[in-house]
């Protein structure tokens, strides 16, 4: 993606216009430090899972036919098992300018209430020395705003080039900003046309904080093809996942990707040669019913994420 252009943060640091993201990795289980986190993943996702199998098996691969790509904007977290180390991994034989790689501080490091502990941990994974944007995975009740002060200290430090949030509501970000030094960067949440958030969204922007989105093709759910989508997938020779990619970049969305797939990713970042009409984005924006597909951070056990 060398040719087309860098986000802008608000703190001037420029940022890949999509990136990938890998989910869970059991395969590498024995490789992380959180025993409990990938006992429960191993419950729920048994490696007898072929699906689960085949996404731990092909993630090095993927990462680096994104490097390949240009797609250099990598997105982990601590509550992903093994993700980070394979990142760490198969990342090291790249020079560290190459790739743009973002991490999470997970609920259970919150609750323990030593970010600088679980960063050490995530870098030490990562085998780097910093990271280009570190996130709070959840406003996790009782710790987040505490633990967002010492993420305001990290990136002080360089330990973290940008620092940013997730899954937070716009009161959510109300409240921060009563104590934060440092507003975030970037926030990240399910954003995609069946759910296109534009209260939030209009928000951020208000405020200078980055939308980065997540489940960004709503996980390619039956309902979006029988919508404008369709249209446009046949007006523009593309699938539906590149439409709805190349309508988050255009309304100013940062989408992270999830694929096994070599070929699924290729076509997920060959979005740059066409370009939707204002009304055309507008009409893919009606498509909404406000159906959230994932967590509700104003609903839900964080102790279970």
């Amino acid at each position: 993606m060398n040719n087309f252009k860098l986000v802008t943060l608000s703190n001037g640091v420029l940022v890949p216009p999509l990136g990938y993201g890998s989910g869970i990795v059991l395969r590498y289980k024995y490789n992380s430090y959180n025993l409990k986190t990938i006992v429960k993943y191993w419950v729920i996702n048994s490696i007898k899972d072929k699906k689960q199998y085949k996404i731990d098996k092909v993630l090095p691969n993927i990462i680096d036919k994104a490097i390949e790509l240009n797609c250099t904007l990598f997105d982990t977290s601590r509550a992903y098992a093994g993700s980070e180390w394979v990142f760490g991994k198969t990342l090291k034989k790249y020079n560290r300018n190459q790739y743009f790689i973002c991490t999470k501080l997970c609920n259970s490091d919150q609750s323990k209430g030593d970010v600088r502990a679980a960063l050490q941990e995530s870098l030490r994974q990562l085998n780097v020395e910093y990271v280009d944007l570190y996130l709070m995975h959840w406003p996790q009740t009782g710790t987040w705003l505490n633990c967002w002060k010492q993420m305001e200290n990290l990136y002080k430090e360089g330990l973290c080039k940008a620092i940013g949030v997730c899954n937070c509501n716009i009161h959510h970000l109300e409240e921060l900003a009563k104590t934060a030094e440092i507003m975030p960067m970037i926030n990240q949440f399910e954003c995609h046309p069946l759910f296109t958030q534009n209260e939030l969204r209009q928000y951020c922007k208000e405020h200078h904080i980055q939308v980065m989105a997540y489940t960004p093709t709503a996980r390619m759910d039956e309902r979006l093809r029988n919508t404008i989508l369709t249209d446009l997938s046949k007006k523009y020779n593309k699938d539906l996942a590149q439409i709805i990619i190349r309508w988050h970049i255009q309304i100013g969305n940062i989408p992270v990707i999830n694929t096994s797939s070599k070929e699924h990713l290729r076509e997920n970042i060959n979005v740059f040669d066409f370009r939707l009409t204002e009304d055309e984005i507008e009409a893919i924006n009606r498509i909404n019913i406000n159906s959230r597909l994932r967590y509700d951070s104003d609903n839900c056990d964080f102790s279970k994420l």
